[in-house]
Order: C-alpha cells, then sequence, then structure tokens
C-alpha cells in the first residue's frame, strides 16, 4: 500500500484519489468537548500547550469520539512569541495577551532567535506522541501561525478590531515592520521543520488577519516572507502544506507564484469562487473547507442538507483535491453530536 493510499488527507492534498473523503475540523479539540474542559479545569492554558502528555491528549481526544482523518496538534499560533520574549496570557473573555508589544526599532531588537528544538521543543515532543498513537491511515498536523498573523498579535499586544499599531508602524516605520516579519519567518520556519522531525506529515499555516490588509499592501509587505516560509519548508522537509489566506476571496488575488499544496477556503467564500480565482492566477491546488461551523447548531436535517449541499459544489468543480472543513475554527457551544451527524453525511456520499 503506497503513503498516498495510507493517509486519505496527504492523497486529497497532492491531487491524488484518496481511498476516501478526508476529514479534520479547524479546532477539533477544544473547549465544545466536555473532556477537554476537564482537562482545563487543572491547568491552564499556556502550561497545557507546553506540557507534551497532556497537549496529545487533548489532541487524541476528538480522534476517540469521531471518524476524523487527522489529528492537529493542540498549541497556539503564538506560543512562539514566548520563546521569542514576550509572556502569554490569555484574560477570561479577552482573549490572548502579549506583554511587551513591538512597536519600534528598539523592541524589535529586544526579542529573541529560538532555537526551535531546545525553545519549542515541547511542542515537537507532543507531536510524537500524538503521531505513536495514531492509525496508519490518520495525518499528524503540524502548524504556525503566518508571519503576519503573528506580528499583528505581537504589535498590538493583543486581538484587535482596527489594528491602529499595525497600521501605525506599515505607514510611518515599515523597516521595523518588515525586520518584525523577517524575524518570524525565520523562527517559523525552524519551527515547522523541527514539527515535521518530530513526526507531522503536512503543515498548516494560518494567516486569519491577512485581510486587514489591502491587496497591494499584502502583496509588497507579506506575501515574500509567507512564500519563503512555505516553499522552505516544502522543499527541505517534503511535506505538503496548506495555506488559510483568512476570509474572503480578495487575498487569493494576491497569491501568484506562491509555492503550496492547498488552500483553506473561508465559509464567506464559495468554494466555485475560490477555485476560479486561484486558477486565474496559476496555482493549480487542492481546496479545504469550507462549511459554516455556526451551521453545526442548525437542526439535523438541515445540517445535513448544508453537507450535501457543500460535496455536490465539490463535486461540479472537480478541484484537484478536497479536504473536508470548517471554514474557520469549531467554537465553544457546537454540540459535539453535530460533528458525528455531519461526519456520518460524508460517509454517506458517493464521490
Amino acid at each position: 500500500m503506497s503513503k498516498h493510499q495510507e493517509k486519505p488527507l496527504i492523497a486529497a492534498a497532492l491531487g491524488h484519489r484518496p481511498s476516501r473523503y478526508p476529514a479534520w475540523f479547524m479546532r477539533q479539540a477544544g473547549r465544545y468537548l466536555p473532556e477537554y474542559r476537564a482537562v482545563r479545569a487543572k491547568v491552564d492554558f499556556t502550561t497545557l500547550c507546553q506540557s507534551p502528555d497532556l497537549a496529545a491528549e487533548v489532541t487524541l481526544q476528538p480522534l476517540r469520539r469521531f471518524d476524523l482523518d487527522a489529528a492537529i496538534i493542540f498549541s497556539d499560533i503564538l506560543i512562539p512569541c514566548v520563546a521569542m520574549g514576550q509572556s502569554l496570557t490569555f484574560d477570561k473573555g479577552e482573549g490572548p495577551v502579549l506583554s511587551r508589544p513591538v512597536r519600534s526599532g528598539a523592541d524589535l531588537k529586544a526579542l529573541k532567535r529560538p532555537v526551535a528544538a531546545k525553545d519549542l521543543g515541547y511542542v515537537g515532543e507532543a507531536i510524537a506522541k500524538t503521531k505513536a498513537s495514531l492509525q496508519a491511515s490518520q495525518t499528524m498536523i503540524g502548524f504556525a501561525g503566518a508571519p503576519f498573523t503573528v506580528a499583528s498579535y505581537m504589535i498590538e499586544g493583543a486581538g484587535s478590531k482596527t489594528f491602529t499599531e499595525v497600521k501605525k508602524l506599515l505607514f510611518t516605520d515599515a523597516t521595523t515592520l518588515t525586520g518584525l516579519l523577517e524575524l518570524i519567518g525565520d523562527v517559523t520556519i525552524d519551527y515547522l521543520q523541527m514539527q515535521v522531525a518530530s513526526g507531522a506529515d503536512i503543515l498548516m499555516l494560518f494567516d486569519t488577519w491577512a485581510g486587514q490588509l489591502t491587496g497591494p499592501d499584502y502583496r509588497q509587505f507579506v506575501f515574500p516572507v509567507t512564500k519563503r516560509v512555505l516553499s522552505t519548508v516544502r522543499q527541505t522537509t517534503g511535506v505538503p502544506v496548506i495555506y488559510f489566506p483568512g476570509q474572503g476571496v480578495d487575498k487569493m488575488h494576491e497569491l501568484k507564484d506562491l509555492e503550496v499544496d492547498v488552500i483553506s477556503v473561508d465559509w464567506r467564500t464559495r468554494l466555485s469562487v475560490a477555485q476560479g480565482v486561484l486558477k486565474n492566477v496559476g496555482l493549480n491546488v487542492s481546496l479545504q473547507g469550507n462549511l459554516d461551523p455556526q451551521t453545526l447548531i442548525a437542526p439535523e436535517a438541515l445540517l445535513r442538507s448544508k453537507v450535501r449541499s457543500l460535496l455536490e459544489e465539490v463535486r461540479t468543480i472537480a478541484p484537484r483535491g478536497h479536504i473536508f472543513n470548517v471554514g474557520h475554527g469549531l467554537l465553544p457551544h457546537t454540540p459535539p453530536e453535530s460533528l458525528t451527524t455531519v461526519l456520518d453525511e460524508l460517509r454517506r456520499f458517493q464521490f
């Protein structure tokens, strides 16, 4: 049996016909699961991410419940920021908070260039522990935040609705912004290479906040480092890579010459539209997505109908490959039984 036949997700990512329709869910390990909440009741979030045994345990929890084709390591896109010298806390109801925001050249110089195997090795250990418990057909996903999205948090110091500090740096001190992006790019390459060395079969780069930039600003400041990260890890590790360019279709127009295997599509964009734009810029890639995660609160009949509609669209547009997923992460109020319903409908579908 070939590697592609063994792992349906890898086959779909590379444009080969998988043995079955691959499916996983962004944030499939998390607050909607009671067994995850039981673990979190005993440990804070950052400690959980830094504890290989616990991180592996919560990574595996959804695979015990659901018929999934992949595990994505439980961590956070801001974990590398800790190794770079910021401290990370999660304020209740406020999301992540990073100390010492980067808003000047001096702030940038104060950051450290971590050694991934040493300073972030606990993520690699968690991947190795998780991988040992997977079936041969299941894929181990490693991930990181894309440089701009990580930089946005490092500059703002927290999440933002306006990204004023990011834009201020962009418009008044682009040299510092570019330097920060390049540093994060270097760290991200090392970090992802370490994840593959630890057992990751495929990598995903999340650029959740790319949509905060205009197309020209994205292309000038963000695309070069994003391309460098993706092409370097793809060429040096030999594993496929997935890129999530944020919500909507706008940034897909800017992806010409990107070296990538899969584009993950947000639910706000039809898969057919995404495929058209990507082909127009010369990308022959597989698609991932893009069920609206809020659909999982719908009544069962409607939920099944939404899943079928998405699958019928895939059949109609016939992308190079398709990985079933939500358009963005599962939400805390998601009923676990809804995932069972979605996967049941998927398994009934003749593709």
